[in-house]
C-alpha cells in the first residue's frame, strides 16, 4: 500500500462534522469517553470536525495533538486507506 503524506490542508476533515465521535473509541482515554457521551449528534456531516483546529495557515486534529494517533478513531487513522487524500487529488 502507497503511504500517503498529510499536507495539513485538512479537507479531510471539513465535511465530518461531530459523527467521527460515532466511530470513536475512547475507553481508554476517559476525557475523551465524557465529551463523546456528552456529544449533540445532529447531522451536521457538512461542518468541520470538531477536533480540527486551523492555526498558521495549517490544520491539526485535537485529539492526535492531545492524545496521539492511537487515540483517532480507526475510520481517522486508516484516512485515506488506499487512494489519493483531497490535497493530493486537487494537485494530481
Amino acid at each position: 500500500m502507497e503511504t500517503h503524506n498529510c499536507k495539513r490542508c485538512g479537507l479531510c476533515c471539513m465535511t465530518v462534522g461531530s459523527t467521527f465521535w460515532i466511530h470513536g473509541d475512547f475507553e481508554k482515554w476517559p476525557d475523551l469517553q465524557k465529551r463523546k457521551d456528552q456529544a449533540r449528534l445532529c447531522g451536521d456531516n457538512a461542518m468541520p470536525c470538531q477536533m480540527l483546529e486551523v492555526s498558521g495557515g495549517a490544520t491539526l486534529c485535537r485529539i492526535h495533538r492531545d492524545y496521539g494517533i492511537e487515540a483517532k478513531p480507526e475510520v481517522c487513522r486508516d484516512h485515506p486507506e488506499d487512494e489519493l487524500c483531497q490535497h493530493e487529488k486537487l494537485f494530481e
